[in-house]
């Protein structure tokens, strides 16, 4: 056996400890399907709600993404009623979920870097009351399966983003997406189908 394979042994092994008490930390438990390239930024409010299903990937190391991250994975509950649900098979690179009210993502969802999805305006839109907490927006998001959301896009409040849609990078998403639809702008509209042979 090599001395690099020897040397890689103990870091495989600090880092599957340091996984699961990251996770049991910061989520309540954990899951031996997960996979962290880095850790990521965990923020759980209090009484609030961070489900994760199985074979969850979050990338927070621009060596394992192929355009690279400038931040880690950021999933933040800000209330003591947020919800963030994430399906199985999700992969999530350098993007943030920051939920106010809920955020719920299904099964085979790819989240590329630099994502933002929010279900708030994190304050009021009117100046008087921006610094009154109880003026802020809130709705639900649900980002239904089988959606790829390319780099940079951002994800507004009361969105819901149908099965297998393609969001195009850089978008800004503030309507509802139908299932299947490519879009891409800001604001995000729709410029295609991902069942178009030409996709094939």
């Amino acid at each position: 056996m090599s001395l690099i394979k020897i040397l890689k042994v103990p870091y495989y092994i600090y880092r599957f400890v340091r996984d699961i008490l990251f996770c049991i930390i910061y989520v309540g438990y954990w899951n031996k399907s997960w996979r962290f390239h880095d850790l990521p930024l965990i923020q759980k409010g209090k009484n609030s709600t961070i489900k994760i299903g199985n074979n969850f990937v979050a990338c927070s190391n621009p060596k394992n993404n192929t355009i690279g991250v400038f931040q880690k994975v950021i999933i933040k509950t800000n209330t003591s009623n947020s919800i963030i649900q994430i399906g199985n098979n999700v992969g999530i690179s350098g993007a943030t979920l920051s939920s106010n009210s809920r955020i719920t993502i299904g099964n085979s969802v790819l989240i590329g870097s630099g994502v933002l999805i929010t279900d708030s305006d994190a304050h009021s839109i009117n100046p008087k009351f921006r610094s009154d907490k109880t003026k802020i927006k809130s709705s639900p998001i649900i980002i239904e399966d089988e959606v790829f959301v390319g780099a940079r896009s951002i994800i507004l409040k009361g969105v819901t983003i149908g099965r297998g849609a393609l969001i195009g990078a850089g978008s800004v998403v503030s309507k509802n997406v139908e299932a299947f639809a490519i879009v891409a702008g800001n604001p995000a509209k729709k410029i295609g189908d991902v069942r178009d042979e030409k996709y094939q």
